[in-house]
């Protein structure tokens, strides 16, 4: 699998991967059907490297050689390597629906994804975004040892997301530096989630969503909301200043599309107009949005 499969899952055994809590995403809803029951019991985890699909494309490769994972099209212009460099550490900050954004190719194109912490997190709202629930692994609860667990996800996972703001959880300075450089030796992607800008400095690349305006509603306050204005701003080390891009996030189908009508550093404001938008008259069915945050 990737970098991943450089050092097996299968060196973990199965029942490691129960203790940690590890529950595959495409199971939580028959879990959370079971009315009635106090308790529920762990539901059986695939080995991530026990699955191999024979046809799943190469990453390309960036420019120091490193395999790197795809993302959508608008955020692949906005980060140094085109992508989710293996080895890297890639910040995410403020926002949900970017999160999902960042995962939402590379999952696609067959990459194990595993999110610890985000409880919160909707798996409705992940699989319109674009994710493949049948790989992907949640840790919602990780307990008091969440850097330990991570650890063990990254010798077997192409991308790691961890919730860096979990209540009593306090990431050291050397809880960073181990987990990066297990990274690097693993071949992983490691993504923090932050509150702020800046709070995990080891990050190679930090991006962020600011602001966010919604369309979809009528003047009379009728309507869906189908998509919401945001700028996303992306810093990497080495890189001068920041790069910045206007997107729908999500778009009117869920997911991330660019802006067709916002120049960079305009305002936030007026309803968005995505590319390919349908000609006066045409029919234009409002689609639900599940991805919020």
């Amino acid at each position: 699998m990737g970098g991943a499969s450089s050092s097996p899952a299968g060196q973990v055994p199965a029942r490691r991967w129960s203790d940690l809590g590890v529950v595959r995403a495409s199971e939580l809803g028959e879990l959370r059907g079971r009315r009635g029951a106090r308790t529920v019991p762990p539901a059986p985890v695939v080995e991530p490297a026990a699955v191999v699909d024979p046809a799943r494309p190469e990453p390309p490769p960036d420019r120091e050689g490193a395999a790197v994972l795809p993302v959508v099209g608008p955020l692949a212009e906005l980060l140094p390597a085109g992508g989710l460099r293996r080895g890297s550490t890639v910040a995410v900050c403020g926002s949900t629906s970017l999160l999902l954004a960042v995962l939402a190719e590379a999952s696609r194109a067959g990459s194990w994804c595993a999110l610890v912490g985000l409880p919160d997190l909707g798996v409705q709202a992940a699989a319109e975004a674009g994710l493949d629930l049948a790989r992907t692994a949640l840790v919602p609860r990780p307990g008091p040892r969440p850097a330990a667990v991570v650890a063990a996800l990254v010798d077997g996972v192409d991308v790691v997301v961890l919730d860096t703001t979990l209540p009593g959880v306090r990431w050291s300075a050397g809880d960073r530096q181990r987990l990066g450089a297990r990274v690097r030796q693993r071949g992983a992607v490691l993504v923090p989630v932050t509150g702020s800008p800046g709070t995990w400095p080891g990050a190679e690349v930090e991006l962020r969503a600011e602001g966010g305006a919604w369309a979809g509603l009528g003047g009379d306050g009728a309507g869906r909301l189908r998509s919401r204005r945001v700028r996303v701003r992306c810093a990497a080390r080495g890189r001068p200043g920041e790069r910045e891009a206007p997107l729908l996030l999500p778009g009117p189908a869920g997911t991330c599309a660019p802006d067709g009508e916002l120049p960079v550093g305009a305002p936030l404001t007026g309803p968005p107009v995505p590319r390919g938008r349908p000609a006066p008259g045409s029919a234009d069915v409002p689609v639900r949005i599940g991805v919020a945050g």
